[in-house]
């Protein structure tokens, strides 16, 4: 007997004078899927940006396609949906990619792909068709689409629920994540997938409210739909506290879900993932919890043991990078230089981990210092619109990142090798370090700064987006264009497999 082994399903062939039984291993495979919502993001990416400041002005104008009018109300219903369109998907896309390194019960997986995939393209579609028609039917279907992604994240919290001893199979856990007889791992994904859903219901909540409450005219204010906009104000009503708990949570939680891939991937093991599962599990509870009920110092607490995770976990990335390319052996007795050059010697994996904790430090740490400040500085008179111009561009700041996370990810999942590869690797680095970096730099101006200092940083925060952006474009088409060598592979060696057989046979 002897094994062949195509792309992830392995293929037993036994063979006989007489017969030959071939038996194929069933494992899902999601790779269509993530090329599928890489594809579709990247349309809605493009389309955005022809609207975004970068890309108006380098061109020197307002927009290539015409925006509808700007009214507070459309504004507003506009912002609300792009944040929401791209969102979206992307929870859904990062679900599969949990999906690809966590094992779940295999009988619930088509329920999962027929509930979440239409529901990430109906609302991502639906979602951007109403941000600049308003036209009411497409906010419906938006509504659907949703809907139909909230169903998928019960069906999958039932899918991935771990039973001591039983699921998932004891014998195949990691070092480090048996704990008092139960997976560790499955259950920091149920926490967090608990903890999503009741997110997605405050903003549910407070959306319906807040849409009817603005469009029948019954007092509320339309500014209210946006965080940045109501969050320094003093008092909050209920709706209001939803809305902004709901925007604070659920990057925190959907960056918790990168991590999660994070951590199969950077091969983190032993007593150290032991403390670092507890330590997840409870700093997402604690920081779902403080945002739920707007306790920033009870955000600050999950936010730093999930820094904590983070760093163990990039180490243990770091150093599994350099054993892979001067052997494990050879490891202890290296020389730091040596290390160093082997680290960066494979530039994907170097600015994947790289980011994780440099993200730390223009995400998290300075959300944190700021809050501090709030009352002191950025709440006193002429200084609230450094406030403003923080928490628009935090939030989108943290989006970016974990979204190029991903993407950096993905091309080290789809294997793509060669000069390609350190290409796309070096222009994720250069892109990622300067924009994060010079946006904080921007947000964290004084009034009383020359403009000139200002000025250069938003050049250089553009120049990196445009870098970054260029490194998107790249990787995506790296990536289709490996999966489609991979599938030609694929059937060649399937139709070779057959004729093996036929041969046998006859």
């Amino acid at each position: 007997m002897f094994k062949i082994e195509i792309e992830e399903s392995p293929i037993l062939v036994e063979v006989s004078m007489e017969t030959q039984k071939i038996e194929k291993e069933r494992k899902a495979s999601y790779r269509k899927i993530h090329l599928s919502f890489f594809i579709f993001m990247l349309i809605q990416v493009l389309f955005y940006f022809t609207f975004s400041e970068p890309f108006t002005a380098l061109f020197g104008i307002e927009s290539i396609i015409p925006r509808p009018p700007d009214e507070v109300i459309s504004r507003t219903a506009r912002l609300i949906m792009i944040y929401h369109s791209l969102s979206v998907p992307f929870v859904v896309a990062n679900t599969f990619w949990i999906l690809e390194f966590y094992n779940i019960r295999e009988r619930w997986i088509p329920t999962l792909k027929t509930l979440l995939i239409p529901g990430g393209y109906i609302s991502g579609t639906f979602g951007m068709l109403f941000a600049y028609t308003r036209v009411r039917i497409f906010h419906e279907f938006f509504y659907f689409g949703l809907f139909l992604v909230f169903l998928g994240g019960i069906v999958f919290i039932v899918s991935a629920f771990p039973i001591p001893g039983k699921f998932p199979d004891p014998k195949k856990d990691r070092k480090g994540t048996n704990i008092l007889g139960m997976n560790w791992e499955h259950v920091n994904l149920i926490i967090l997938a608990v903890c999503v859903m009741i997110s997605t219901l405050y903003g549910a909540f407070a959306a319906l409210e807040n849409f009817t409450g603005t469009i029948w005219d019954l007092g509320r204010p339309t500014e209210a739909f946006l965080p940045e906009a109501i969050v320094r104000h003093g008092h909050h009503d209920i709706v209001e506290r939803f809305i902004v708990s709901h925007l604070h949570i659920q990057l925190a939680q959907s960056t918790a879900m990168v991590l999660m891939v994070a951590y199969r991937t950077s091969k983190i093991e032993g007593r150290v993932y032991s403390i670092v599962l507890l330590f997840n599990a409870i700093g997402v509870m604690v920081i779902s919890y403080g945002a739920w009920i707007l306790n920033h110092f009870q955000i600050w607490v999950g936010a730093g043991l999930l820094i904590i995770c983070t760093v163990l976990m990039a180490q243990a990335g770091f150093k599994n990078v350099i054993k892979d390319n001067i052997g494990a052996e050879n490891y202890e007795s290296a020389s730091r230089s040596v290390k160093i050059k082997a680290m960066v010697s494979d530039p994907v994996r170097f600015a994947y981990y790289f980011l994780w904790v440099y993200s730390q430090f223009v995400v998290t740490i300075c959300g944190i210092a700021v809050g501090l400040q709030t009352d002191d500085l950025y709440r006193t008179h002429g200084m609230d619109i450094l406030e403003y111009t923080f928490n628009v561009g935090h939030w989108h700041l943290l989006s970016t990142v974990i979204a190029t996370l991903l993407m950096i990810k993905a091309i080290d999942f789809y294997n793509i090798q060669g000069r390609s590869r350190k290409i796309a690797g070096w222009m994720f680095f250069v892109g990622s370090t300067m924009a994060f970096g010079f946006v904080n730099v921007y947000m964290l101006r004084h009034l009383e700064r020359p403009p000139l200092y200002d000025g250069i940083a938003l050049f250089f925060t553009f120049l990196g987006v445009w870098i970054l952006f260029s490194a998107f474009i790249f990787a995506i088409f790296l990536i289709a264009r490996k999966y489609r060598r991979d599938n030609k592979d694929k059937k060649a060696a399937n139709l070779l497999l057959i004729s093996d057989q036929v041969i046998q046979e006859r």
